[in-house]
């Protein structure tokens, strides 16, 4: 009875950190103010702010996402993301 709790145990463990995981990762996505904060007026600028590229930078998984949304393309269009990411060298994903 032991190895069979131990065994439950170590299952439900985990699953418990799998399902954390991506629940981390796709509420990062789901708060596309923490991008357009820093980088609102950036891609009028030469060069972006640091907290712009550290937000592109951590952003870079959602960023075709961000594309699909309507309101934030009402914001940015694709070309000023891409313009904004390479100036902090962050790589666009191909969406």
């Amino acid at each position: 009875m032991s190895k069979v709790s131990n065994v439950m145990c170590v299952v439900a463990l985990f699953v418990m950190v799998f399902l954390g995981a991506q629940v981390t990762a796709q509420s990062k996505c789901d708060y596309m103010l923490n991008l357009l904060s820093p980088c609102l007026h950036e891609y009028k600028k030469p060069t972006p702010s640091a907290d712009c590229c550290i937000n592109a930078r951590e952003h870079v998984p959602c960023f075709c996402g961000y594309m699909m949304n309507p309101d934030f393309r009402r914001v940015f269009d694709r070309i000023q993301i891409r313009r904004v990411a390479g100036m902090c060298g962050v790589t666009f994903p191909p969406c």
